[in-house]
């Protein structure tokens, strides 16, 4: 049963990746709403999160999120950040595997200049919301190994899990250079 799950997240895959989009690159301080994908891991992380999320608010941006709990995972940290949309494996999947539209329309329903995948691997989750998000520009992490060409825009390689500060200084920076 798992393989025709497979193929059939495959074939929403490949016709999301076929709607067609604008690219656009801004420079960050043109950059007016951020949408970040992430998974809940610890609370150190959603720190660095939160933190940036902090920082591009005070310089005048929207920033939304939308994080993935897996299934048997429980937090126990405060999530303080009021535009953060929590997706629940255990209970707002379907049975193909599909988050359910209600618990992911509060995110994908807004447009982003920028929308940063977190997440560091290859999965469903963050290429479903990637496709799925109207954004102008689409950043992520990925491992020399991995080929999210099709759905990112920007790709930004290292070895390994996904550094978060580092992540999000290197988007900074690069963002930084393009020209106003």
């Amino acid at each position: 049963m798992d393989f025709i799950k497979q193929i059939h997240l495959k074939r929403i895959i490949r016709d999301l990746k076929a709607a067609p989009r604008e690219k656009k690159i801004d420079n960050i301080e043109e950059v007016k709403s951020i949408g970040v994908i992430c998974r809940l891991v610890d609370e150190q992380n959603w720190n660095i999160l939160h933190h940036f999320a902090k920082v591009m608010e005070n310089q005048g941006k929207t920033v939304n999120i939308i994080a993935l709990l897996q299934k048997d995972q429980e937090i126990d940290f405060v999530i303080t950040h009021q535009a953060t949309h929590i997706v629940r494996t255990k209970t707002d999947f379907n049975f193909w595997g599909l988050p359910n539209h209600e618990s992911i329309r509060p995110f994908t329903e807004k447009h982003y200049d920028l929308l940063i995948d977190t997440i560091g691997e290859e999965n469903f989750f963050s290429q479903y919301i990637a496709l799925s998000t109207n954004a102008s520009l689409k950043v992520v992490y990925a491992t020399p190994s991995e080929d999210p060409t099709e759905v990112f825009d920007l790709i930004i390689r290292g070895d390994g899990q996904v550094e978060l500060k580092g992540f999000f200084n290197n988007v900074i920076e690069y963002l930084s250079m393009i020209k106003k």
